[in-house]
């Protein structure tokens, strides 16, 4: 649930701002090796419930970070294109070996932390199948469009079924299908985004440029405490988390990068 925060008049104190309340609720497994020796009922979660919950996290410091003058532009009240940015910009803590060794992962009985070597090879092998991954989200958003564009796929005005043209954009993009299945039907996102989903990979691109410029590499024990990784944070709220849906998007993200935005370190994942 989110309730986002506003200004309730023109006023700069804090007594006139809507406060805003965010809660992440949450379906979280237990791990497979649950141990009958554990004290306490703490949730041991996997790399990708990990990734996961800072995703939505990502969502939920964008509403309560937000402070706008209209409550319908706070928070993820935004451009459909962008509002992912956010989300996708805290996935990258998942992913950055300095901050699951020293800060996140931590053995649920010993309390040792992840060796920096093993969380780059957790890392490491959630990029093998990055280029799938990317190559399923452009079947996704395709057939988003195809369902919502100006010709929509139905047979009712001429067209293919929906299971039939999920199929063939699968099989354009040479991503493997399972024939006779039509997980499009669970898909809630097509109907949240209609004609909008690809706004979930173009603000992966923003989110990995924010990422690189602001915060990557400041989890390092010299810098941790020199400012540089409370910057980042600053600008990013400052510039970008604060506004919600009342500016620009262009002009937030031109104010945290200081120029536009690039596609490099969206490929740059690729290389690594």
């Amino acid at each position: 649930k989110k309730e986002r925060g506003c200004d309730q008049n023109d006023s700069n104190n804090i007594r006139d701002h809507q406060l805003p309340i965010v809660a992440l609720v949450c379906n979280l497994s237990p791990s497979s090796s649950y141990s009958s020796s554990r004290t306490n009922n703490d949730a041991i979660l996997s790399h990708s419930e990990v990734e996961t919950l800072l995703h939505e996290f990502g969502h939920g410091l964008h509403s309560l970070l937000s402070r706008t003058p209209f409550q319908h532009l706070s928070g993820t009240r935004a451009a459909m294109d962008f509002v992912e940015t956010p989300s996708h910009l805290f996935e990258h803590f998942s992913r950055d070996p300095a901050f699951l060794s020293r800060v996140l992962a931590r053995h649920y009985i010993t309390g040792v932390p992840l060796s920096e070597r093993r969380a780059r090879q957790l890392v490491a092998g959630a990029r093998d199948f990055r280029g799938v991954d990317v190559m399923t989200q452009i079947v996704h958003s395709r057939f988003d469009q195809a369902l919502f564009g100006d010709r929509p796929c139905t047979p009712s005005l001429g067209g293919v079924t929906s299971t039939e043209m999920f199929a063939r954009l699968h099989r354009e993009a040479g991503i493997p299908h399972a024939e006779g299945t039509h997980w499009h039907s669970r898909f809630g996102h097509l109907v949240t985004y209609g004609a909008g989903y690809y706004g979930y990979l173009y603000a992966q691109m923003f989110a990995a440029d924010v990422w690189m410029s602001c915060l990557e590499g400041r989890w390092n024990g010299t810098n941790r405490g020199d400012g540089g990784l409370r910057e980042g944070g600053m600008k990013i709220w400052k510039e970008m988390l604060i506004h919600g849906g009342a500016k620009d998007p262009m002009e937030m993200l031109k104010g945290v990068l200081g120029r536009e935005p690039s596609v490099d370190p969206f490929f740059r994942d690729f290389e690594e």
